[in-house]
């Protein structure tokens, strides 16, 4: 029809699974922290639904959206507080100052993705829909068994899932389930500050490696050792290493420290 905005045609290969409803835009953001005097990033904006709910309470929003069709789309309509950024996330400098971070991640590219936003200093907490099965290799327990990648992230973010979706949600309905997950920033590390390399190679050395706890710890402490850090974290040497909690590993790893 005459004088109707054609709308951008969805791209496949970057993954983008848009959502249906600004209803649940608006719900998904009010799950969140966001308020007046945030800046926000979000990545991957697509259709903007997720644009206009945050900038119905945040500061200021930055949309970085690599897809230029969908960037041109959002620009002509966006509000006087949305800048719209054309490029991929992953090249874009993040703010100097604290912001957060709200995104419906491209599926394919979720690893890359964290492992940039939790490596910049200035992100306060972060909101992202992904894929479930890659939210709990993040998560960890409780939801399911610690991974070395929970593990490298909990001292210095809180992990939580804090909503699942429905499929359906999205369009195009996807093959797998999404939730919402949240980082939120420690205010102070559960590490010393420098140590953040020494605890990666003590998870790195003790995971993954052997059948057992015990197997696992008989390298770094005596038996004496090995069985008292087993009463006092509550722990069975007879687990998997993947069986013990964050907390349960990080009382081992302090106790190596010190004991270094």
């Amino acid at each position: 029809m005459s004088g109707q905005r054609t709308r951008t045609p969805r791209r496949p290969e970057l993954s983008q699974h848009f959502l249906r409803s600004g209803a649940l835009a608006a719900s998904l953001v009010a799950h969140s922290s966001v308020s007046r005097d945030d800046l926000v990033v979000e990545i991957g904006p697509g259709r903007g639904l997720l644009t206009y709910a945050l900038a119905q309470c945040a500061s200021r929003v930055i949309a970085v959206e690599i897809d230029a069709g969908l960037a041109d789309e959002l620009q002509t309509g966006s509000r006087s507080n949305i800048d719209v950024v054309t490029g991929d996330f992953l090249s874009y400098p993040p703010p100097s100052r604290p912001h957060k971070v709200f995104a419906n991640l491209p599926f394919a590219r979720t690893a890359e993705i964290v492992r940039r936003l939790t490596e910049t200093p200035t992100l306060t907490e972060a909101y992202l829909v992904i894929q479930r099965e890659a939210a709990e290799r993040f998560a960890g327990h409780p939801y399911v068994s610690e991974t070395t990648r929970s593990l490298s992230l909990k001292p210095w973010w809180h992990v939580e899932i804090v909503r699942r979706l429905r499929r359906t949600d999205f369009e195009p309905v996807p093959n797998v389930d999404a939730v919402l997950l949240w980082l939120l920033r420690r205010d102070k590390p559960l590490i010393q500050e420098g140590e953040g390399d020494t605890y990666l190679r003590f998870l790195n050395s003790q995971l993954g490696k052997t059948s057992t706890v015990r197997k696992a710890l008989r390298n770094l402490f005596t038996h004496n050792q090995v069985r008292r850090l087993a009463s006092d974290l509550r722990f069975s040497l007879d687990a998997r290493p993947s069986e013990l909690s964050f907390e349960q590993w990080l009382g081992v790893y302090r106790f190596h420290a010190i004991d270094r």
